[in-house]
């Protein structure tokens, strides 16, 4: 037997009302709205779930004493992580005269994550259900990606094949 269809995108319509550019209606970007955004987004697609990313107890701390010393290799307790912390938002209110000059050539690293869930594992989806779930896979990071580039479906999908 053929494998079933999959079932089809959420229309573009959908993912475009849910973002909004950097230049949308609301102004600049915010970014603290994209893990709501993607919630919305992937609520149609029940097999996807969000994923808490909590940062270890215990850091290492990797650092240049000065110019031509050899690097060294710290690990950071909870007391020390929260004094490191305190000390790089120091610096970056000194640099920024507390936030007078702005950081034009700054770049933010966001890190996101999803869980793609299946009832069985892969192969019995693909075999038991004739389902391919890596065509599940694919719909789940088109709208991810479609939300968080804040670009509808079509303009993600130009240029690949058909």
């Amino acid at each position: 037997p053929e494998p079933a269809p999959a079932p089809p995108l959420v229309p573009p319509a959908t993912v475009q009302a849910v973002a909004t550019g950097p230049t949308g209606p609301t102004g600049p970007w915010d970014v603290t709205r994209v893990p709501k955004q993607l919630d919305e987004a992937l609520e149609k697609l029940d097999a996807v779930r969000p994923t808490i990313i909590t940062a270890g107890q215990v850091w290492t701390k990797r650092s240049q004493p000065k110019l031509l010393a050899a690097q060294k290799t710290e690990k950071l307790q909870k007391d020390q992580i929260k004094q490191e912390k305190d000390a790089a938002f120091e610096l970056l209110d000194a640099l920024t005269k507390s936030g007078a000059l702005p950081l034009s050539h700054a770049t933010l690293h966001v890190v996101l994550c999803a869980t793609q869930c299946f009832d069985k594992i892969v192969m019995e989806t693909l075999i038991q259900e004739n389902v391919n779930p890596i065509e599940h896979l694919e719909r789940s990071s088109l709208l991810m990606a479609s939300t968080i580039h804040q670009a509808p479906l079509q303009t993600l999908l130009q240029g690949t094949a058909a």
